[in-house]
């Protein structure tokens, strides 16, 4: 697919649907070089190297699972301004902590379809913050919650994984999905710049269906892959990645660092092999309980030391804003809970940690600014 930027492209990255008009942080066709590799953020697309130091597993403004219980979305009201404030000062923080050289900084926002990504928010937080955002596409799904029942139908469908494969494409190609209509009803001009699978502990059928489509959309599209593990099932998300075809330079195993193979707290041969296979290991919890900065320090200088500098990649997996009463079919206002949103963790404790065990500033480097862009751009 040709990466240059004409007047649908531009279009497409700078408006949403009728009536949201076009975008104050728009790039023109001549802000960018042309006939190479592009990240999609959510105003439009931009060159690798106005990301910055990059956090590839990150939620703003906010996270609803109500759809998953099958009731209707939580209402954001009159607290709107409140959130997007929220995400706001969180976002400038992790800016303006940056050293000059590796700003304005990017996070990936990996909010998946129907489970709080509206893509007009992402929109009006982006044109607030310095920080570049780049949206998702794809379903959610693991034990801890029911899988969405638009992935369940489309998965026992003829041809179903091929459908959700294009749903994938469009929301790549064309914009994301509007969730103010019925399922697939309506689409915006917001497009996705990655796309993300998720698993339970153990591959379930349901969940391998979601994976064929992601690896179909990536295939045809370029576009990386993200996933979301628990407590294992890594190796086996990067093996059938790589048995229906996707690059391995595409492919991101995501929530490394405790229990990853199942059984022991730090598995560094377990992340070995999933690097060996070419594919990335993403630490993206830093800072949670087991996942503390010491910790992830170690798994990574393990990496490193093995010759797999160009393999890790960082995250947080924060988010400002979520809704507690997902399950009531009544959603008050009052069910949306504040949470703390560090985004500055990995640069100011996770990096030092690193230096202190022997990580070079040249490789801390590499992992979050060079390695992001690479894995992002296509």
């Amino acid at each position: 697919m040709s990466t240059s930027i004409d007047r649908r492209t531009f279009l497409a990255g700078a408006a949403l649907t009728v009536g949201t008009g076009l975008l104050n942080k728009a790039r023109t066709a001549a802000d960018e070089p042309k006939n190479q590799a592009m990240v999609r953020t959510v105003l439009g697309p931009v060159s690798k190297e106005k990301l910055g130091c990059t956090l590839m597993h990150e939620h703003a403004p906010i996270v609803d699972w109500s759809e998953l219980y099958e009731t209707p979305g939580a209402p954001l009201g009159s607290l709107e301004e409140k959130i997007l404030g929220h995400a706001e000062k969180s976002l400038r923080a992790f800016h303006e902590k940056l050293p000059p050289d590796m700003r304005p900084g990017t996070i990936v926002e990996l909010t998946p379809i129907r489970v709080g990504r509206y893509p007009d928010l992402l929109v009006k937080l982006a044109r607030r913050v310095p920080v570049q955002i780049v949206g998702c596409t794809g379903f959610w799904c693991e034990a801890m919650a029911p899988q969405h029942p638009w992935a369940l139908r489309l998965g026992l469908e003829k041809d179903g994984v091929r459908k959700m494969a294009d749903l994938f494409i469009r929301e790549i190609r064309e914009g994301m999905e509007d969730p103010a209509g019925k399922w697939g009803e309506r689409f915006t001009q917001v497009q996705a710049g990655i796309i993300k699978c998720a698993t339970s502990t153990y591959l379930r059928p349901s969940e391998r269906r979601c994976h064929e489509a992601a690896a179909i959309a990536s295939i045809e599209t370029g576009c990386p892959i993200t996933t979301h593990t628990t407590d294992g099932g890594g190796l086996e998300q990067a093996q059938l990645f790589l048995k229906l075809g996707v690059k391995p330079e595409k492919i991101v195993i995501g929530h490394q660092g405790h229990k990853d193979d199942r059984e022991h707290a730090e598995s560094p041969d377990y992340h070995k092999r999933i690097a060996d296979l070419g594919c990335s290991v993403q630490f993206d919890r830093v800072g949670h309980e087991a996942y503390d900065v010491e910790k992830m320090a170690r798994l990574v200088q393990s990496l490193v030391k093995a010759g797999h500098t160009q393999r890790v990649l960082f995250g947080h997996d924060h988010v400002p804003y979520v809704y507690g009463r997902y399950a009531d079919s009544e959603k008050p206002i009052s069910g949306w809970n504040e949470r703390e949103a560090d985004y500055s963790i990995v640069n100011n404790q996770l990096v030092p940690a690193l230096q202190r065990a022997g990580v070079s500033e040249k490789d801390a480097n590499t992992i979050i600014v060079e390695n992001p862009r690479r894995v992002l751009a296509f």
